[in-house]
């Protein structure tokens, strides 16, 4: 197993559900390569979804599924990272980017409030690490996010005046980079993810770095997310798993936290649990953190053997917000919000809510979301081929690559992820006035280097 490191994200954008009663011979083929002739993976909360209720969607869902499997030869991508390879259709898809996606990391920022306004140093580190798994309630969306285009933003105010900006800062390999403050934190993150599929799962491997300072206290803290498995890609109903450690350094003290979360057994055992502790720099337990990574985190101050102290009580440090029922794409109402154009400062004119295969396809125009992908992405191609021919290169507006910076314990080399670093020229900017969700949902998108040349596509 490759090594993991952050992204801050929360898990990456998965491939929709290509689940189903697909081709026989692509379950005879697979199961056979891989020894499990009679072995069928299930969603082990599969009994909840009753027979019948197949909708007419669903059912025409179900067709493009098994054409795409024929046709467009998924075979051959066994083993292959995937992150970048397909140019996906967008019935796989969810109106929403990977930018966007990043951004979920940004809805229970109070837990970082709370850190930085603790006094206790293993307290406080709780409350660190309660925040890190805080993006897995939203993580069990299989659906395919829209890959970001080149310089392609998104802006955020959010919380005790946080405001968050992330860039896509690398087409091949695609790489994002964001950072988010407030009074209390600065919050930064690479996300250089990779993937590798393996017929009917897909590993997700959450490549990246992330740091989170805390301003009353100064500590910096390094966070390694754990992997994630996105099952019945082709053959029965879709789910995703988050498995492996999570390890969280803070640099400034030597205190480590390190959270297994536990993989999916048969008949759903142990799903969504983690356990851990949170490690002095002398590598003695002090305090023992519990929970399920998808609704809750629970904290008890601990002796050295992992007995919780005397008198000591149990806190809920997190609780996941309860979700809309029935959503068609299983959003959370945080990402609707990431969503809508209402009520928002005027984002520019590279931000995601500007993309018009997003607002279409939020808006159920599939067929018109499919041309408008198409043409965003030939107008990338041609940005492309035009600096090839002016011999030009590209940066990003908001960071800048460090060739060599200090890396601390635990990130991965800049091979795997460069490094990115926010200019802070953003938070410069001023002040916008408030957006009107006509013009900006779906209107105005323009990441371009050479703006003028697309007019004509």
């Amino acid at each position: 197993m490759a090594d993991t490191a952050s992204a801050e994200v929360t898990i990456f954008g998965t491939l929709q559900k290509w689940g189903g009663s697909m081709m026989t011979f692509a379950q005879q083929s697979f199961n056979s390569l891989m020894g499990w002739e009679d072995l069928e993976v299930v969603d082990p909360e599969a009994e909840k979804a009753k027979k019948g209720e197949e909708t007419e969607a669903n059912g025409l869902l179900e067709q493009e599924r098994k054409q795409a499997w024929g046709t467009r030869q998924f075979q051959q991508y066994i083993g292959a990272d995937v992150t970048s390879l397909l140019s996906v259709p967008v019935w796989i898809m969810e109106p929403f980017t990977i930018l966007q996606k990043a951004a979920e990391i940004m809805e229970y920022t109070d837990l970082l409030d709370n850190a930085d306004t603790t006094a206790d140093e293993f307290d406080r580190f709780a409350w660190v690490a309660a925040y890190c798994v805080s993006p897995f309630g939203a993580a069990e969306r299989a659906w395919k996010p829209f890959n970001p285009i080149l310089g392609e933003t998104f802006e955020l105010a959010v919380g005790d005046n946080v405001r968050y900006l992330a860039e896509q800062v690398s087409h091949h390999p695609p790489i994002c980079a964001a950072h988010a403050e407030n009074g209390h934190f600065r919050y930064d993150l690479v996300s250089a993810p990779t993937t590798r599929f393996l017929g009917n799962s897909l590993e997700v491997y959450p490549y990246g770095r992330t740091r989170i300072s805390l301003v009353r206290s100064g500590e910096v803290f390094t966070l390694v997310p754990p992997n994630a498995m996105v099952h019945n890609i082709v053959i029965g109903r879709t789910w995703v798993d988050a498995y492996g450690p999570m390890t969280i350094n803070c640099i400034t003290t030597g205190a480590k936290c390190r959270l297994n979360f536990k993989p999916c057994g048969w008949f759903g055992y142990g799903r969504y649990q983690f356990e851990g502790f949170v490690y002095d720099k002398e590598g003695n337990k002090r305090v023992m953190l519990t929970g399920k990574w998808n609704q809750y985190v629970d904290a008890v101050r601990c002796d050295f053997s992992d007995a919780p102290l005397p008198g000591a009580e149990v806190r809920r440090l997190w609780t996941c917000t309860p979700k809309p029922v029935s959503d068609y794409y299983s959003f959370t109402h945080f990402a609707h919000k990431l969503n809508s154009s209402e009520g928002i400062r005027t984002p520019l004119p590279s931000d995601s809510r500007r993309r018009p295969d997003r607002s279409k396809l939020a808006a159920g125009e599939m067929g018109s979301a499919g041309s408008e992908k198409v043409r965003l992405e030939e107008m990338q191609r041609a940005e492309r081929r035009e600096r090839e021919k002016r011999s030009d290169s590209w940066a990003p507006r908001w960071f800048r690559r460090v060739e060599q910076p200090e890396l601390y314990e635990g990130e991965l080399e800049l091979s795997k992820v460069p490094f990115w670093e926010f200019t802070g020229d953003y938070l410069k900017l001023p002040e916008a006035e408030p957006g009107v969700a006509s013009n900006i949902n779906g209107k105005g998108f323009c990441p371009w280097q050479y703006p003028d040349m697309h007019e004509r596509l």
